[in-house]
Parts: C-alpha cells; sequence; structure tokens
C-alpha cells in the first residue's frame, strides 16, 4: 500500500490519491488474503476497476443530485460487473467515490481512469510475485484433468466420481452467488471424498500391502542381466539400489529396457533382437523415484497407481533405504480384502 500511495502521489498528487485509497487498500485485502477468491483474480481487479470507474466518472460529470449519482452508480457497476464475470467489491466504492466526489477529481474527468488503471496493475503485479512466492499460486490455476496417456478420457479415479457439469448443476440450483472458484470447489469436494475413504478403510498403509523379498539390481549391473532377471521372474520393473544400505538410487522398467535392444543384421524376428552390449543400467535407469514410506495410507497409493499412471511404487525408509515394493496387482488385492471385510455379515 505505501508504494501504490507513492505512485499515486507522484501522479495526481495527495488529495486525490487519498480519495481513492480506501477502494484500493479494499483490493489489496483481498489479493493478499483471499487470493483464491473471484473476487481477486486480476480480469476481477483490472476490469472491475476500469468499468466502475468510467461510471462513476460518467455520472459524476453528469450534474445529477448526489443520491442520485451514488444509486446508479451502485447499480450500473453492479449489473456490468456481474455480467461481465469480473465482481470486485471494492470496484464498487471507487465508482461510488467517483460519482461524488471532491471537484478536484470531477475536473480530473476520464483522466481519472489512468490512476485507478496504474495502481490496479501495480497490485496485481505485487501479489503475483509475492503470493507464488508464498505458496499461493496467483492468478488460480484451472484445474487439470489431464489423461497419463493423453487420451480424452477423465483419469481412472474420477470415471465413476462427478464431473465438471455435476459441479455446474449443483452451483446452478443453489440459486445464489458462490464465493469460490468451480475449481476450488471441485478440489474441496476431492479432498472430502480422499478422508471419506480414508475414514472407511482404516488405518491401512504401504506397510501392510508391500512386497518386502525383492529382486533388485546396482547401477553398474548390465541390462542384460537385468533383462534375464525381468524375464525369470515375470516382472514389470527393477529398483536400482546402492551401497550395503540398499538406498534407491532408480528405477529400471522393461519399457527402459526395450529401448536398448537391436536387431541382429539379416533377422527381423523379435525374440532374436540383442542388447546394445556394455551397457549398464545407471545409462538408463529413471531417477528420481517416485516412491512412498511405509507410513503411506493406501488412499494414496491409490492415486499414485492410477491417475499418475504409475505400475509400481518403491518403499524407502527415512534414509532412503528399500524396504519393499507395492504394484497394482498389490493394491487391487488390498482393496478388494478391505472390500470383503465390509460387507455384511
Amino acid at each position: 500500500m505505501p508504494l501504490v500511495f507513492c505512485s499515486g502521489y507522484l501522479l495526481v498528487g495527495s488529495s486525490l490519491t487519498l480519495q481513492i485509497m480506501g477502494p484500493a487498500g479494499a483490493s489489496a485485502v483481498l489479493i493478499f488474503v483471499a487470493s483464491s477468491s473471484p473476487f481477486a483474480q486480476p480480469w476481477a481487479v483490472l476490469a472491475g476497476n476500469l468499468l466502475a470507474a468510467l461510471i462513476g466518472i460518467s455520472l459524476g460529470m453528469s450534474g445529477l443530485p448526489s443520491v442520485a449519482s451514488l444509486a446508479l452508480a451502485a447499480c450500473l457497476s453492479l449489473l456490468c460487473l456481474f455480467y461481465l464475470r469480473c465482481l470486485h467489491p471494492p470496484s464498487i466504492a471507487l465508482a461510488l467515490v467517483a460519482a461524488v466526489g471532491s471537484p478536484e477529481l470531477h475536473h480530473l474527468g476520464f483522466m481519472l481512469v489512468g490512476p485507478v488503471l496504474f495502481y490496479s496493475a501495480l497490485l496485481v503485479a505485487v501479489a503475483l510475485v509475492y503470493n507464488n512466492l508464498t505458496g499461493h499460486p496467483y492468478p488460480k490455476p484451472r484445474l487439470s484433468r489431464a489423461n497419463s496417456h493423453h487420451t480424452r478420457d477423465l483419469p481412472p479415479g474420477e470415471r465413476m466420481s462427478f464431473t465438471h457439469d455435476d459441479v455446474d448443476r449443483a452451483l446452478q440450483e443453489f440459486g445464489e452467488y458462490v464465493d469460490v472458484t468451480r475449481d476450488d470447489l471441485e478440489r474441496l469436494i476431492k479432498q472430502t471424498e480422499k478422508h471419506a475413504l480414508r475414514r472407511s478403510m482404516g488405518e491401512v498403509t504401504a506397510a501392510h500391502v508391500m512386497s518386502r523379498d525383492l529382486y533388485w539390481h546396482t547401477p553398474d549391473t548390465f541390462i542384460e542381466q537385468a533383462w534375464q532377471t525381468l524375464q525369470a521372474h515375470r516382472l514389470r520393473s527393477l529398483p536400482v539400489v546402492q551401497g550395503d544400505d540398499h538406498r534407491l538410487v532408480g528405477i529400471v522398467t522393461q519399457v527402459d529396457l526395450l529401448k536398448h535392444f537391436h536387431p541382429r543384421p539379416g533377422r527381423l524376428s523379435f525374440g532374436q533382437l540383442n542388447f546394445l552390449r556394455g551397457t549398464k543400467l545407471r545409462a538408463i535407469m529413471s531417477s528420481p523415484v517416485v516412491s512412498v514410506t511405509p507410513d503411506t495410507h493406501m488412499v494414496e497409493l491409490v492415486y499414485l497407481l492410477s491417475d499418475r499412471g504409475l505400475h509400481c511404487l518403491p518403499v524407502v525408509d527415512a534414509q532412503q533405504r528399500l524396504v519393499g515394493m507395492i504394484t497394482q496387482t498389490d493394491l487391487i488385492a488390498a482393496l478388494y480384502r478391505n472390500w470383503l471385510k465390509q460387507l455384511p455379515d
């Protein structure tokens, strides 16, 4: 706010700056304290203040009685901002100030739009830096429902859940304006569903469902040996560990290994493919690895092994030592057992 005041003082002087400081201060409260609100988004701040200033100035210069100017400024600003989806409550106050301000302000006329846009843009610019540095994304990003396989299907965890249309219909049936974005509302519902599922499942964690007797290799293992291990034990992935304490440093999948096949001359049969000789796992392994801890709840595992598109999850302790693996098969079996427990006797 001191920055806004100093800028306004340099542009239009202290008298006019003091008159518009009230709406500017209210805008600052919304932008910095309630940055996720639809009222605080950049479009609402910039467009709302611009439209309100134009309406207020026009009425102030019309010669109407003060009471009429105030009433019209409030009504017209509210209607315009509502239909243009740029509702910003301080903008209504700005329209009132512009409509019945001092003669000095009316003398400035439409030139007032310049300072208004300047302080609005300044507030938004500072909010962009401050909110994002403090871990509050601004402007609020849209909720992504991207499929990890780049198809038009919803992520697996959402196909039997609510949709955008469901939320839109619920908001319409509510019958009142809700000071929350649709994306924030969807996030809230999802978190509620997650907590309800967690409560119904009890404290089932990764430690309860993970495999403990594991096959693994080191970064210096040749890819031919890794392939033989995968084939012999019908595995899709292998953790890569380092040191006597088995610290997890990477993971290798069948896909990673298949990228390093090459055909023998004159032979095209898949069964006659060779590996590139001398290649070690450190050259092809994926690192860093998405992993979980033994106390990770099964609800979190469901998300990682479905919507994130992962096929397995290494389980590590506080020192990043490998202690287990969880596959989609392990998760399905655990969910099935949990479902059986909930059946009536």
